[in-house]
């Protein structure tokens, strides 16, 4: 995040973070969702929209992740701790705030910013609608939308883990040069939409490896309303010793 990169990898990084009723359409309408009359208008007139005229369609399968998957799946639900866990451990630069009802904001602090809500969150399947905006010196403002479905699954006492993004690009030039773009450049937008995935796979590698370490960042780290809920989530961390250096 902290340098220049080429006009497709910024992309990518932005608009990256069931059951089918009856006369749901599989072409206009994903499987693993429930109905669309279900959500609200605005997000399945979006969800609809993202299924039917993506811009980009991407699978991307990642590294498994060397700890069970449950401890995993603790991370990928709270983005907010993963996010400041990552920073300490200065893998990123990225914030995630928590709005409520599976509603989340998260920014770059910069040029980036954007908002996602978790439609399904059943085992260890999670689907996300997000909406973001990229500011740059050269095609200023571009904004975009996707639509991810994240699996993950045990194996062999860690996770695996795997994405299918459906993306659209606001921005008519620049969605016209992402096509090509991505033909030639493919496998680099490949990696950095698993860079979600390696970034919260180290955060959570870190918490189980050292767990006096985590908690008592994790102490230091959690002081406002969210506190209670996030001491539920990681309830090995209630009365843990607190004195361990928290240095990654």
């Amino acid at each position: 995040m902290r340098h220049r990169r080429p006009l497709s990898i910024v992309l990518a990084t932005l608009l990256t973070l069931a059951v089918v009723s009856p006369g749901s359409a599989a072409r206009d309408w994903p499987p693993y969702l429930r109905g669309s009359d279900e959500y609200p208008a605005h997000i399945a007139t979006a969800v609809r929209r993202l299924w039917a005229d993506a811009t980009f369609t991407r699978t991307v399968s990642a590294e498994p992740v060397p700890v069970p998957l449950a401890f995993y799946l603790r991370f990928v639900d709270t983005p907010d701790v993963t996010a400041a866990a990552a920073r300490h451990l200065g893998l990123t630069t990225y914030r995630v705030r928590v709005l409520g009802g599976d509603w989340y904001e998260a920014d770059d602090g910069n040029r980036t910013h954007g908002v996602y809500h978790v439609l399904v969150r059943d085992g260890g399947r999670r689907v996300v609608v997000s909406w973001g905006t990229h500011s740059g010196s050269i095609l200023g403002t571009i904004g975009g939308s996707a639509l991810t479905r994240l699996e993950f699954t045990e194996a062999r006492g860690g996770a695996t883990q795997r994405l299918v993004v459906n993306a659209i690009v606001d921005n008519g030039l620049v969605a016209g040069m992402t096509r090509p773009v991505l033909l030639l450049f493919g496998w680099l937008v490949d990696r950095k939409l698993g860079e979600a995935f390696r970034t919260a796979a180290t955060v959570a590698e870190w918490a189980h490896g050292t767990p006096d370490a985590f908690c008592a960042w994790l102490d230091a780290a959690v002081a406002d309303e969210r506190r209670g809920e996030i001491l539920k989530v990681f309830d090995e961390c209630v009365g843990a010793d607190r004195t361990a250096d928290v240095r990654p």
